[in-house]
């Protein structure tokens, strides 16, 4: 990680704009002659920000480039954030998904999915801090980048209101947390009006993009809430390079408030298909009290052909490392159905029945043991 006063576009900066998360979202990098000032770009790189672009604009916030290897196309961080030429080649592929998920279909209301019986999603923003090149809602990506108004948020909150079966409100997107502190005290007063909704969570990338989000006074506002819902993070990091100091600090910051917090991440061909990278991000990331939660199975979305792993290689990964590390350390490993089929847990297929009662149980060293039920 290098100073970001010794780059010359930042050289004037002061340290209270730098750590400023609202300076930091005003000057995000989108041209390729601003991230020139402060990486050397390969050939790849400036074609995939040319033409990839014009699929999935590209938005990278200044904290994040100084995470980078200066000199390296193959650091893990630039081949998450810097556009690649590899995009064009599958952004037409019709074996692959333009919406994976089929939101459009679940969403009965702007601004909210309503895919499961007990919980939502709330999207109030469109937009993150910095775009993940393998998003897998490239589509949301909008030309322009919005929050919900306060009148479709009440359209959101008459809807909930109507289904008391809904327990459980993710507010995600885009990320939820570019909205300013008062846009969101404004959506959390009304959610906490609705008796049936019991927890809230927050899916966020600005822990690793923007640390410096996680201010004071962002904890003092969500404080006042906890007596009406816990109050979850859910933070999407892919790789240990991202467990920075400043991420150390807010994690600590969220934890000792009362506000668990867990990780989620991709399954990403040449970034994170890796047994030692998994183990030691989900090690490091329990060390500092934060439960790996979700390793996503790599979505087939038209684009993202070069960062897909098969489904073979991530079971071999997770199976690998079953009982290898601490448990705590071990997420669910998921698949997310294509057209709208929700969420499936991935496994490996431990116990063989061979007839009722009678089975074939494989240990993580590979070792076979036979158990028949007394029952």
């Amino acid at each position: 990680m290098f100073k970001y006063y010794e780059i010359p576009l930042w050289k004037d900066v002061k340290i209270s704009e730098w750590t400023n998360w609202k300076w930091q979202i005003r000057n995000v990098i989108t041209s390729l002659d601003d991230l020139e000032k402060v990486v050397h770009l390969s050939n790849d790189e400036k074609n995939g920000i040319e033409k990839s672009t014009k699929y999935l604009k590209m938005r990278i916030t200044p904290f994040l480039t100084t995470l980078f290897d200066i000199d390296n196309p193959q650091d893990s961080l630039r081949k998450q954030f810097v556009p690649s030429i590899k995009e064009i080649e599958s952004i037409d592929n019709k074996e692959l998904f333009a919406d994976v998920n089929a939101d459009e279909r679940f969403s009965p209301v702007k601004g909210l999915i309503h895919r499961y019986p007990s919980k939502v999603l709330i999207f109030p923003s469109n937009y993150c801090g910095a775009y993940c090149r393998y998003c897998f809602r490239r589509k949301l990506v909008r030309e322009i980048e919005e929050t919900l108004s306060n009148s479709e948020l009440i359209k959101i909150f008459g809807y909930l209101k109507n289904n008391n079966k809904i327990e459980e409100v993710i507010l995600s997107g885009g990320d939820p947390l570019v909205l300013d502190d008062e846009k969101l005290k404004f959506i959390l007063d009304n959610l906490k009006k609705i008796e049936h909704v019991k927890i809230l969570r927050f899916h966020t990338r600005l822990p690793v993009s923007i640390p410096y989000r996680i201010s004071s006074d962002f904890v003092s506002m969500i404080k006042t809430y906890k007596k009406h819902f816990p109050i979850y993070f859910v933070i999407h990091i892919d790789s240990p390079k991202e467990i920075t100091n400043e991420f150390q600090e807010i994690i600590t910051t969220l934890i000792e408030n009362g506000y668990p917090c867990l990780a989620s991440c991709p399954l990403l061909k040449g970034i994170n298909d890796d047994e030692m990278i998994l183990r030691t991000l989900w090690t490091d990331l329990i060390k500092i009290r934060v439960k790996p939660y979700y390793l996503f199975q790599s979505d087939p979305v038209q684009g993202l052909k070069h960062y897909l792993v098969p489904l073979k290689r991530g079971i071999e990964i997770m199976t690998n490392l079953y009982d290898r590390m601490s448990g705590l350390a071990m997420p669910l490993y998921c698949f997310n159905v294509p057209n709208g089929g929700g969420h499936v847990l991935i496994s490996n297929n431990y116990i063989q029945t061979i007839k009722e009662g009678h089975h074939i149980i494989t240990t993580f060293e590979g070792k076979k043991f036979e158990y028949k039920e007394s029952i």
